[in-house]
């Protein structure tokens, strides 16, 4: 049987591209996880190394959507062979054994998966550090309108924070805050 594993970092992010791909090298299952490569804490990877047997393929688009750390990509890959199964990566179209050869190709595109996720998140970093000394504000911003109804409700008084939370639409946190802001703590 032939799986395919498709992932993408985010929820906003679309898979549509990895899973074509996927279902035109003739996958019988493909899986998708949304979720930071950082680490092997994914379940639909978990779920297919559950399902694969020996003879079955995995197919993978690129090297870095099974993961984005070294260590971690050749442990799965090892946890795959061990188990009789081929892995094989799109992009490049190399299936992966345990001969010396491919594992010294596997580790460098590893390595360079790897490589390409600390260069976004120092890029990110400097981007957010750029951001805020010139006074941009990051994250979510606060709705001053419904602050203000919060602050008249809590002012009335007798109802609940989860009653304010509810009539203004927003989250119970958000009237602890406000509250916050009100007592100047």
């Amino acid at each position: 049987m032939k799986f395919g594993y498709a992932r993408v970092s985010s929820k906003d992010q679309n898979e549509a591209r990895q899973v074509l791909a996927l279902q035109s090298a003739g996958c019988d299952e493909v899986m998708v996880d949304k979720l930071s490569g950082k680490d092997t804490n994914r379940p639909e990877l978990a779920r297919m190394l559950d399902k694969v047997r020996s003879g079955d393929e995995v197919l993978v688009k690129s090297v870095d959507r099974l993961g984005r750390n070294t260590k971690d990509v050749l442990a799965l890959v090892d946890t795959m062979i061990e188990k009789g199964v081929a892995v094989t990566f799109l992009d490049n179209g190399m299936k992966f054994d345990n001969t010396p050869a491919s594992r010294l190709v596997l580790t460098m595109m590893a390595s360079v998966a790897e490589f390409e996720r600390g260069i976004i998140r120092q890029r990110q970093a400097e981007g957010i550090a750029v951001a805020k000394s010139e006074g941009k504000m990051l994250g979510k911003q606060a709705d001053g309108k419904k602050h203000a109804r919060i602050k008249k409700m809590l002012e009335a008084g007798g109802l609940t924070n989860q009653a304010i939370a509810d009539a203004v639409g927003c989250g119970v946190a958000t009237v602890y805050r406000v509250k916050k802001e009100i007592s100047g703590a």
